[in-house]
């Protein structure tokens, strides 16, 4: 069954060159994140409280071809082609160039760097935006605009927010409802919204694209930030957070705390990302 919510009014950020997207406001408020259902995994069952003391915006839809294309022109990277399916074949890197590009065309200061000195944006060069695919990269704290989600973030999301009755997918127990996976998808990846959305209006939160998180991948929950904060504790990180399932997988990698992991280089055809604004424009 479908969570029930009353959708807020989404924030449209319109790009110089006249393309337009939609982002959706997350409440401040606190969950408690991760997971001890039978179909849990471990990395999952340290269930601890998260208090999200800020509001956030956050992705409609995840990134899609067109989206890309107008922030980074050139060619479509994606396996497979459609303009409003998301964009695939990105590794965690190319997401944090993306974010970096579009900042730049909305105004926003620049998030990602190439030191920690944060003199060097990572990805930008004299004749525009190239894709390194490899780091060190550090985000700069505090820095208001576009970026990848946290972890904790995108759980909250997901779930709906601060809701005392998640559902097991985002926006339903039922998963057919609301996502694409291995049993419905026909080997692809599908148009954004063409399911439900969750409580806040989000859609394809659960299948679809795995999506890349801000954080460091660690093994379980001990020692997490409570504040909803990025966990990321080494310069050289070897793995990134990715959730929400794919088109690819069974239905319990698609649960809205189930958790998993990929090398930030890798580029695969099932795994995308969504943004996060983190303040607006005054």
């Amino acid at each position: 069954m479908m969570m029930s919510g009353v959708h807020l009014k989404p924030h449209t950020q319109t790009l110089p060159n006249g393309f337009s997207f939609d982002l959706l406001p997350v409440e401040a408020g606190s969950f408690m994140m991760g997971n001890d259902d039978e179909d849990a995994y471990g990395d999952e069952k340290h269930i601890h409280r998260v208090s999200i003391g800020y509001k956030f915006h956050i992705g409609k839809y995840p990134v899609t071809q067109d989206l890309w294309k107008a922030v980074l022109p050139g060619e479509n990277p994606s396996y497979f082609k459609g303009e409003r399916r998301p964009v695939e074949q990105v590794s965690w890197f190319d997401a944090a160039v993306f974010c970096n590009a579009l900042n730049e065309m909305c105004g926003y200061p620049l998030c990602y760097f190439s030191d920690p000195a944060f003199q060097q944006p990572y990805g930008k060069t004299t004749a525009g935006y190239v894709l390194p695919n490899d780091g060190p990269v550090y985000h700069k704290p505090g820095t208001p605009g576009y970026r990848l989600p946290t972890e904790a973030e995108w759980e909250y999301a997901a779930r709906g927010g601060a809701t005392d009755q998640p559902t097991k997918y985002a926006g339903s127990n039922r998963l057919d409802e609301v996502g694409w996976y291995g049993e419905n998808s026909h080997g692809e990846t599908k148009p954004v919204g063409l399911k439900l959305p969750n409580a806040l209006g989000i859609c394809d939160m659960s299948g679809n694209v795995w999506e890349w998180c801000e954080d460091q991948w660690h093994d379980t929950y001990e020692g997490a930030p409570d504040n909803g904060s990025a966990w990321v504790d080494q310069e050289q990180v070897t793995y990134r957070v990715i959730r929400g399932g794919s088109w690819i997988n069974y239905a319990q990698y698609c649960r809205t705390t189930h958790r998993n992991n990929g090398t930030p280089a890798y580029r695969g055809n099932n795994i995308g990302f969504r943004l996060v604004l983190s303040a607006l424009p005054v």
